[in-house]
Parts: C-alpha cells; structure tokens; sequence
C-alpha cells in the first residue's frame, strides 16, 4: 500500500485525518509488526542480558534512568542510528511508522523487562519492605502454607540480622563476605535492584503455633493490600526439568510472564510488622470478598475457599481464581471450561453489555426524541468495563479483556470509522504495548485467535433472526471456535479436551446468561442489605437476602462441577498417554483440525474475495503440511558406536523413541534429594520362578512434601505400573516419595533390614507389598543381552549390619552386564563405607573406567573420598542436589576431586534430569536442559562451579 498517494478532504477533522493516515489497515499493520519485533527484540541475544546487569538501582522511574542505562552499550549508538535513518525516510510514512513502532517496542520491553535476583542475595537473609498484591489465605492451616505476591518498595540486606525494622540509626556488624565473596556493600547495591520488583513468597505454618494464643504474632492473618516490613530469603526463579512428567509445566517462564523476579519464604514471622491497612481498590476487593464470605456463611477473617461452594462465586464475580482448588482446575482443563473461571472478555463483556442496555433502557424512556445519539451509555459501559477489571484484580486477562472491551464498544458506537479488522490490530496494539510481557503470554495469542477465527467465520453474513437463527449461529460458532482452537491447544499443549464443544454449548451460556448475572444480582441485593442494617430495618437474622442468593446458587453450581468431575474421569483429557510416547498421534489430528478449519474459513464463509480464500487454503495447507513433518519418524538411536565412546543428546531429544536402548538410567530432577529410575527393554523373567519381573524399577523415590505432594508424583503418573522399588535408606530426601506410591503399584520392595522398622512409620502401607532385604551378594536378574544377564548387584550394606548411622544403611547397587560394571548408585555411604567397597569394585573393573556414578550424599564433603574416585575414575560422574539447597551441596572440595578424577560432571539441580541410556555397542547420556561442550569426549557442562 503506497501511503503517499492518500488524499484526504480539504475540510476533514484532525479526527478523521488521524485515522486516514495512522490507523489505515496498511498502518496498523506496520505499528504492530514493529511494536511486536521491537518487543520481541529487547528480550534476545546480548541485549536482554546487558540491560540486566545495567539496572543496579532497580526497575527504572524515568526516560533518564532508560537512557542512563543504555549509555555505556552498544545498544544507545544502534537506537540512534535507527532513528537517523527513519529521518531519513522521513517521507515515506510506512518506513517512519515501522521504525517508530520498532524503537518504542524495544523501549518498552526493556522498562518492562523484570529484573531477575541476583546470585550474590541467594539464600540471604534480607529484610524487604512492600505491599502484598496476592494472598492465596490469609493464614496458612496446620502444615499447610500461604503463597503471597510481594511488591517490593524497600530492600535492605545488611539489616536482616539486627533488630526488627532496620531502623536507619541500628548498628550494623562489621562487613562480611559472602559464598559469592561479595561484601555488605555489594549486597545493599543487589538489593536495590528488588525495588519496584515482584517476588513469590511462602508464609509457612510455625512450628511454635500451638502453643501461642490467638493474638500471637505468628497466628495474624496477612491480607491482600497490606503493608508489611519482613524477613525473606529468596533464590532467583528455577524449578525442576522433568520431561518423562506427564504433565511438565515450564514453571520458570511462567514466573517470568508474571514479573516474579524471585522466590522464596517468610524468615521468622514474628519479627514481621504490619504498616498499614489495605487501601483503595485493594480494601474494597478485601471488603468485598469477606462480604460474599460472611454472606456464604463463613466465619471470622480467616477465608478459606478451599471447602466452600462459594468459592465458584469469588473466581466468577471477584476474580479470585485462587479460590479453586487444584481439581477444580483439573476439572475446568479437561472440559474446555477454564475461561469461565477467570475474570476474561466473556465476563468484562457481559458486565459492559449489561450497563449498555440498562442505560439505553433508561435514557429512551428519558429522552425518547433523541436517545439513540447519546454518548452517556458508551462511556458508562466502558466505565463499567474498567471498573470489574479493576475489582477483579487488573490481572492480565481482565486487562486484555477491557482493552477489548473497550475499543470494541468504540467501534460499536459508530464513531470510529474503522472496520472490525482494523479494531482487532488496534485492541492488539494496545494490549501489547501497555503490557509487553503479554507477547510471551498463550492467553493472549488463544484470545485473539479465537476473536479472528469468529470475524472470519462471520465476516459478509447476515445478522441472525429469530431463536432458531441465534441458535444456529451459536452452534456455528462454536463449531468454528472447536475447529481452530483445538488444533491450536493440541499444537500448544499437547493435549484437548473431547468435552469442550459440548460443555460450551450448554455450561458457557449458562454460566454467562444465568450463573455470573445472578452473582452480580447478589451484589446488588448486598448493597441493599447494608442500607437496611444502617437504617436499622433488617426484617431477620442471618445473611440477608443476598446471603440466601448466594448459597442457592453456589450450592447448584458446586453439585453440578462435582458432576462434571466424575464425567472427566471418564473421558477427560485426550491423548491419556505417558510423557514417553510419540506425539505422532497427536500432530496428526492437530493437523487434520487445522486443515478442516481452514478449508471450512476459506470456502463456507460468503462475502469472501477469492484472493482471499486461495490465500485461507494455501496457509490451511502449508499448516498441515510443517505439521506433517513432525511426524517424521526420529532418527535411530545410535548402534554402531564404539563401546565406551560417550554419545551426549540435546534436550530436543529427550522424548524421541529409544525403546532400542536395553537399558535406560534415569536421575530424576527431584531438588534436594534422590530418585533413579531405570527401565529394562523386552520382557524380564525371573530365572528363579520363570514369573514376569517389572520392567521399571526405582531406586529412591526423592523427598516427600510437607506442604503438598510429593516431587515424584506427576513422574510415576507417566510410567507404566507395577515398579520394581529400592529404598536406599530411610530419610526424608530418599524415601519421602513412597507417599506418593500405592501397595498395588509396587510389585517388589527392597530396603535395608535396619531401615524397615523406619519406613513401617513413614508409610502405613508396606506390610501388605513383598519385601526382601538389601544385602552384600544378593542380586536380581533383569534379563539378558548377548548371552550375559543384565543385573543389579547388592554391594552394601553386610548382612546384618547394625551401625546408628542411617546414611552408614545405604543401599549400595551395581547395574552389572555379566561382570563388566555399568553403574554404581551408592545412596548416602560416606567415606568408610567408600572404603570397604574400592577394592571390590577395583577389581571387577580391572582398570577401565566406571560408565556411571551417582555421587553419594548428594555431593557432600563427608563422601566422595580422594582413592575412592581415583579408582572408579567414572566417565560420567551424576550430583542428585538442589540447586539453591541450604546445605551447600555439592562442596567445593567434592567438585575439585571429582574435576580431577571424573570425565564429565553432571548437577540435575542445573541440568535438569540426566537419562544414560546403554547398548552393548554404545551409550550416552542426555541433560533435559540443554548443555554446553567442554571437549570431544564429554559435551556435558562440569557445571558445580
């Protein structure tokens, strides 16, 4: 479109001069491809990185402190020079447009990029200074904890070991060095950066609560809008990379969408002091949540949804999506229906549409000559708009929803001049740059697919007439909306729900048109009951007539998602498959719906050119088309290497089909724990008794949870039942997972003779489950390869063996190939343990290298000895930690011996899980999270430094 030859009226307004040379289609498409490159931009390469390094003081307040923090990098002179060159173009708008657009996008992905925590304040103890925006309760339950967003206004790290407060005269102690060699100078400037910064705080339960009385500082509850000063010590952002998951959530990228910069937890909470009182729109959500609280029958201050029906109605009509609890949400995934649990464009469009009617209704009968001209209702129904928005949060939905909102009722009232497509760039424009984190949101890009799929769909039809015709065109509709976003959730997510269609067609409307409109009535009859209280004219006691409103109504819609649970049980979510599956099933009917939605977009739509249906079939094909190159088959895994050569994959081939490797050694990404699992190819028999034995087994299941389920859950969710399970010892970070196991998912049990009376307290369910002892010399046959049995092999602990050191009771076990060592998982042994067993594992290696070891006790000093790795000298030495653990694990003198001895280091807490997968031929070792080359032989990360 050639921009200089539109003409415009002598006599138009600026108005309209505006729109014909700014927000023409060809115009907004130029804003929105350089507002979206230019975003896009400030998160890649050397730019993002150089930006956070740059902003010591914290998020910047100013244009100053923006081109402050671009002066000594090269990205200033880039800016600059862009600019010089759109002066350049000056007289051809679309290049100005497209460069203007371009600079302002990457301005503002960079004022918004959040600041992530420094590594030199991991694991401080500092003391922070805020508001808190989000409280899941406002008082944790016994063993349970409160999770809280945190808006930082103040940081202060040299304070947190003085006196509560940090007050500006306190005398501070001397100076000291940090893990980061990093003094209190330098902690204070790291500190900074927090400010204006959101982090993700938990409020645990005490242990000290029972015995404290009511008005102890530990027991007060904490509320959204508060002002606290607190102890915290956070971490930066990083969670656990385990793709055999069934469900794996890349939690980190979340928390970067959302600005949590860090995470964290409450340091003793009873030297924390309140500030001040909710204020503003954050009081009036408390009032409001404990008013349809009280109103539901609930007691005191303390809020807990979780077991309240009317917690449907504090997700439908206040936005507080927190109140769900997780099989709510399961629930809500597996029918289609989660956007209807939170406050988006059906709702903010509903509460609009209301106050339109309502105010055209009343102005017609006040002004019957001229009402149709009035602008009064527009500006009430966008007022509306924003004010649920604001209610409900201002989370990003609800903001994107009353952008929407509100350009659409623009273009409704007739005073626009634009078309509806020119609308939807603009809405998007707009979306985008007042939040630039939105570009990186699913949300964002799902709702304004479904929006262009339903212009399309609809574009040059005529308006329904009749209940038949609006029945038909909703039918269409969500046809339509099944076609396109299905194919997209099953692309984006990997999976779709069966239900979604249906459940829209009955559950949506009615939620819409009778469930959220009678949720608002309840508001309005609560208004009425507070003006009766004060005149003193309440006709009974109780709630009131809103009270009433609201529990018939939550008591309807919790029996009727109580329904829908036990429907999704039943057909839920499709594809049901383990996490180690090819998505060749699922590739090929996201494939077949985005076909089927195109063809249906390009040739059942009328009004359409045909330009623009050949170009809706060609995309439709193209689609199908790179959809169908996934379905490539993988490549083979590798069988003709040497033997002894590693062979290290990429995370992208995590998930393809090594069902040819006989043996698959799995250390999970658990934290600050342990748990391997290790699966078998082909049938495995006993030698014994000829019965099948399992062909996954587990040794450890990684530490329980006290405040949620355990980390293994979702993995042993993804695996095929019944395992074979080998619990080194009794502790926590060993043998917490077994919460997570059922008796009839365990075929055998194997445990040390002295930990069983341990494991017999931790979990009830073990005397019905076959047991044997972990013992030297016993071994179990898993099958053979090559006319050699593949075993495991018991080195440790001696029959028995009674010591009162737990971690002395480990489990010792080597994966054997007739005599040839494999791998050696050596539990918690420490140093005299390591050496009773050198000499027998020098002698079976016979001085080749060890393929594998997992480092006992998780890299701690009092394991790992200097003979005993000098004997192994594995080529594949594998830490089980955390990554920000608190026992500063693995220590420094382990990494060094194991640097010197072991070819390549591996630590999950960064490399996420590692899966060494073997052959008689080959082996290698694949990191979840992708890795960096050291040298030819390991192109592993010896990543302990």
């Amino acid at each position: 479109m050639n921009d200089s030859s539109e003409k415009l009226p002598v006599g138009a307004s600026d108005a309209t001069r505006f729109r014909g040379s700014w927000l023409t289609p060809g115009a907004l498409i130029q804003w929105l491809a350089g507002l979206v490159a230019g975003v896009w931009l400030s998160r890649q390469g050397e730019w993002a990185a150089d930006w956070q390094g740059r902003m010591p003081d914290g998020a910047p307040e100013s244009a100053g402190d923006v081109l402050s923090g671009m002066a000594d990098s090269l990205l200033l002179p880039s800016l600059v020079l862009s600019l010089l060159v759109m002066l350049a173009f000056a007289r051809r708008p679309a290049v100005l447009r497209l460069g203007i657009a371009l600079w302002g996008g990457l301005l503002l992905g960079l004022v918004h990029q959040p600041l992530m925590l420094a590594e030199a304040l991991a694991r401080e103890d500092i003391w922070l200074e805020g508001r808190i925006e989000q409280a899941s309760r406002s008082l944790p339950a016994p063993g349970e904890s409160v999770r809280l967003v945190f808006r930082v206004e103040a940081c202060r790290a040299s304070g947190a070991d003085g006196e509560a407060g940090g007050e500006q005269g306190e005398a501070l102690k001397p100076p000291r060095v940090n893990a980061f060699g990093m003094t209190s100078a330098g902690r204070e400037l790291a500190c900074r950066r927090l400010e204006g910064q959101r982090v993700q705080l938990r409020r645990y339960w005490p242990r000290r609560a029972a015995s404290e009385s009511s008005a102890s500082p530990l027991l007060v509850p904490w509320q959204a809008g508060e002002r606290w000063r607190l102890i915290a010590r956070l971490v930066p952002p990083h969670a656990a990379s385990n793709p055999d998951a069934l469900q794996s959530f890349d939690r980190v990228s979340w928390w970067w969408r959302e600005g949590i910069v860090a995470t964290g937890y409450v340091r003793d909470p009873a030297r924390a002091q309140r500030l001040a009182p909710p204020r503003g729109v954050a009081a009036l959500r408390l009032a409001a949540e404990q008013r349809l609280w009280q109103g539901c029958g609930g007691r005191g201050d303390d809020i807990q949804w979780a077991h309240s029906p009317c917690r449907w109605l504090a997700a439908l009509t206040l936005g507080r999506a927190s109140a769900l609890t997780r099989d709510d949400w399961e629930s809500l995934n597996a029918t289609g229906l989660t956007h209807l649990a939170v406050v988006s464009g059906l709702h903010v469009g509903l509460m609009a549409s209301l106050v339109l009617v309502v105010s055209f209704g009343v102005l017609r009968r006040l002004r019957p000559a001229d009402w149709r001209f009035s602008v009064a209702p527009w500006w009430l129904a966008c007022l509306a708009a924003w004010s649920f928005a604001i209610l409900a949060g201002l989370a990003p939905p609800a903001l994107r929803a009353a952008l929407m909102t509100s350009v659409g009722l623009w273009m409704a009232s007739g005073r626009s001049g634009l078309g509806v497509w020119q609308i939807w760039m603009l809405a998007l424009s707009l979306v985008i740059g007042l939040d630039p984190l939105a570009l990186w949101r699913p949300g964002t890009w799902y709702s304004f697919l479904a929006v262009a799929a339903l212009l399309l769909a609809w574009q040059g039809c005529e308006r329904p007439r009749g209940a038949l015709g609006w029945c038909r065109a909703t039918l269409r509709s969500q046809w339509v909306l099944t076609l396109v976003m299905g194919g997209a959730l099953l692309v984006g997510r990997g999976q779709l729900s069966w239900l979604a269609m249906p459940m829209n067609l009955v559950i949506a409307p009615l939620a819409t048109l009778l469930v959220v409109p009678l949720g608002m009535l309840g508001w309005g009859l609560a208004g009425i009951d507070s003006l009766l209280d004060a005149m003193g004219l309440r006709l009974s006691e109780g709630a009131g007539m809103s009270g009433a409103l609201w529990q018939w109504l939550a008591e309807r819609v919790d029996h009727g998602m109580a329904w829908l649970g036990t429907v999704t049980q039943r057909h839920g979510l499709w594809p049901a498959r383990t996490a180690t599956d090819t998505l060749s099933a699922d590739m090929a009917a996201a494939m077949a719906m985005m076909v089927l939605g195109g063809l249906w977009l390009a040739s059942g739509v009328p009004g359409l050119e045909r330009r623009v249906r050949g170009l809706c079939t060609a995309l439709a094909m193209l689609w199908g088309t790179g959809l169908a190159l996934l379905l490539w088959p993988p490549a083979p895994w590798p069988s003709s290497a040497h033997a002894g050569e590693g062979r290290i994959g990429r995370d992208s081939e995590w998930l393809a089909d090594s069902r040819a490797a006989p043996l698959v050694v799995t250390v999970h990404d658990v934290g600050q724990g342990l748990a391997i699992s290790l699966r078998v190819a082909g049938r495995v028999l006993s030698p014994e008794t000829m019965e099948d034995l399992p062909r996954h087994w587990l040794y450890d299941l990684g530490p329980g949870a006290a405040f949620g389920p355990p980390r293994m859950g979702e993995l042993l969710k993804a695996a095929e039942a019944p395992w074979g399970v080998i619990i080194s010892h009794g502790d926590g970070d060993h043998a917490g997972g077994l919460a997570a196991l059922r008796a009839e998912q365990v075929a055998q049990l194997w445990v040390p003779e002295g930990q069983r009376n341990r494991l017999d307290r931790q979990v009830g369910w073990l005397k019905g489950v076959p047991t044997a002892f972990c013992e030297a010399g016993r071994r179990i046959t898993l099958g053979h390869l090559a006319d050699r049995p593949v075993k495991l092999e018991m080195l440790w602990p001696p029959p028995g063996w009674k010591v009162r050191r737990d971690n002395a009771h480990s489990c010792v076990v080597l994966i054997a190939w007739g005599e040839r060592p494999l791998a050696l998982l050596s539990g918690d042994i420490g140093v005299q343990e390591e050496r009773q067993l050198v000499e027998l594992l020098s002698r079976r290696l016979a001085g080749s290298p060890l393929p594998l070891l997992v480092v006992a006790h998780h890299g701690s000093r009092s394991s790992s000895g200097e003979s005993w790795l000098a004997r192994l000298a594995p080529r594949h030495a594998i830490i089980s930690a955390g990554r920000y653990n608190p026992h500063g694990h693995p220590h420094d003198e382990v990494v060094e011996r194991l640097m010197r001895h072991a070819q390549c280091v591996w630590h999950s807490g960064l490399e996420g899980a590692l899966r060494w997968e073997w052959s008689p031929d080959a082996e290698r070792l694949i990191p979840a999270r992708g890795a960096a080359g050291i040298d030819t032989q390991c192109l592993g990360v010896k990543s302990v430094d």
